[in-house]
């Protein structure tokens, strides 16, 4: 699986001008092709060229058929998206001798040079040089392979090819200059938030830009938490904290890895805070204010769990005492009262008891000439049979 440039929304990458064949010089009367490189899939894009900041051409690509020395210049597209690429420099030649290169070189490209003499004359043996210095003596091979480039390959190139015209040979020079650009630019660590609560869900991002040109190359992360690795390289750019903590603080970074990992680069560090509920700020149920310190947030859920038995206690104890003075005669803290009237020498007694007393009392017709019932004291103080 092949990871494309990795970016936030709404991030697009500039156009890139690519020839083919992928030479940065051309004899004249040789033909090439111009390509408007995106990495947009929208089929409803526009293509404008320009050349030395002129425009020349509609299309996503442009064609030179017979070059001339008047086609040399820098070349740019632009999409309707109002992108405009960099320039990409091209030279048309009327000589004997070019010495060709790519004009996107990128790091772990392998680099070809090809000494190319002017067609229709034969040709001999080629030498070449880095900054004057021989790197391939003269052999009848006219192409040079640099492997693996990097940005320590940055130099001045040069090659001598024995060539034959006017019915002698003679060695004729050329030289480029090579300037390695970056595969990957540093990556960018993007995080959804950089202060949570504890709990919250955070998701890091590890961002990476690919040049259209190489957009099949495989990237690959990794993520690391104060320096020590949290994820393995893989072909994920994102790393999930599930459930915040305290222990999720600190600096975290990501690292892009390409062609089998040789080529490595590391994001600059973010800082992850973690904040207890409520801001920091809690408060027990007597409005003290209690301050959060890692751990405490366990005091608290034990401190709470406390009370609110305890509440509960306090209403059920509550419940029990109502429901017994609803129940309960006021002031009846003796045995009820039980009387025995009638004669104590037959069988036929009456037995009351304290409610049936309240009822004959209530119920008895005194004589009118009888003391008036406020007179008489309390109602326990008499027994009527």
């Amino acid at each position: 699986m092949a990871v494309s440039s990795v970016l936030s929304p709404g991030a697009v990458l500039s156009p890139v001008v690519s020839f083919n064949p992928d030479w940065n010089k051309i004899f004249t009367g040789e033909s090439i092709n111009l390509t408007c490189d995106t990495d947009s899939s929208a089929e409803d894009v526009t293509y404008e060229w320009f050349k030395d900041g002129y425009w020349i051409h509609s299309g996503k690509t442009f064609t030179i058929s017979s070059a001339q020395t008047s086609n040399s210049g820098g070349y740019q597209c632009q999409t309707s998206a109002g992108d405009r690429s960099d320039s990409t420099r091209l030279d048309v030649h009327h000589g004997y001798v070019i010495l060709q290169a790519s004009p996107h070189v990128y790091e772990g490209d392998n680099l070809t040079l090809r000494c190319h003499h002017y067609p229709g004359h034969p040709a001999g043996q080629t030498i070449f040089y880095r900054n004057d210095a021989v790197i391939k003596s003269w052999g009848p091979e006219d192409e040079l392979l640099i492997e693996k480039v990097d940005m320590t390959s940055n130099s001045k190139y040069k090659c001598t090819k024995q060539v034959n015209h006017h019915l002698l040979y003679y060695q004729h020079s050329d030289e480029t200059s090579i300037s390695v650009q970056e595969l990957i630019p540093l990556p960018t660590l993007r995080t959804s938030s950089h202060s949570a609560a504890g709990g919250d869900r955070v998701t890091l991002t590890c961002q990476a830009r690919l040049s259209p040109l190489r957009q099949s190359t495989e990237l690959q992360f990794a993520f690391y938490h104060n320096g020590e690795n949290i994820q393995e390289f893989s072909l994920s750019n994102k790393y999930e904290i599930p459930y915040m903590k305290q222990s999720n603080s600190g600096d975290y970074k990501c690292e892009i890895a390409a062609m089998n990992y040789r080529l490595k680069k590391m994001s600059a560090a973010i800082t992850l805070h973690v904040e207890q509920r409520g801001d920091s700020e809690l408060f027990n149920n007597s409005g003290t204010e209690v301050t959060s310190t890692p751990g405490s947030s366990h005091f608290i859920t034990i401190v709470s769990v406390t009370s609110l038995v305890l509440v509960l206690a306090l209403i059920v104890t509550i419940v029990v005492i109502l429901y017994r003075k609803r129940h309960v005669l006021p002031g009846n803290h003796h045995q009820p009262t039980r009387v025995a009237c009638g004669d104590p020498d037959t069988e036929m007694q009456n037995i009351y008891t304290d409610p049936d007393v309240e009822i004959k009392w209530q119920n008895s017709s005194l004589p009118p000439n009888y003391p008036h019932q406020n007179d008489l004291g309390t109602k326990k103080d008499f027994i009527l049979c």
